[in-house]
């Protein structure tokens, strides 16, 4: 009988020991795939913000100064809308990189009220209004 039980429990423990292993192996893989689509959704903006920057760059060059401020104007609503996700959910105690984007904010929203002739494109019109209500009391 106490070899049974003795058999029993190295079969637990070992049955546990495999488990946490599985577990911590898991978690491991899983967060290496996690820093993987992240350094890539990283690259891809990149991609992105070099596109349009030379898109600006050859509106300038062409002398379309007009198509080139629509357009900047266009990518500070896009801003500004994807911002709207860190404005619903804010930071109890704000970081260094909380406070800049903050001020990032604060710059558009100061920016706006210097320039107002920009119509936001509807899609975007409500979250840029709730990004840049943010700032109000701030």
């Amino acid at each position: 009988m106490k070899h049974y039980l003795f058999a029993v429990l190295v079969f637990v423990v070992a049955t546990a020991g495999i488990f946490y292993a599985g577990i911590r192996v898991g978690n491991y893989q899983t967060t290496k795939r996690i820093d993987k689509l992240m350094e890539k959704s990283l690259h891809s903006l990149d991609a992105t913000e070099i596109k349009n920057q030379v898109m600006i760059l050859e509106l300038i060059k062409a002398g379309d100064y007009n198509m080139a401020q629509k357009r900047l104007e266009a990518f500070l609503d896009v801003g500004l809308a994807g911002l709207a996700l860190y404005v619903n959910n804010p930071p109890l105690n704000p970081d260094r990189e909380d406070k800049d984007i903050i001020e990032a904010i604060r710059v558009a929203k100061k920016y706006r009220k210097k320039y107002p002739g920009h119509r936001v494109n509807s899609t975007f019109e409500n979250s840029v209004k709730k990004t840049l209500d943010y700032v109000g009391n701030k």
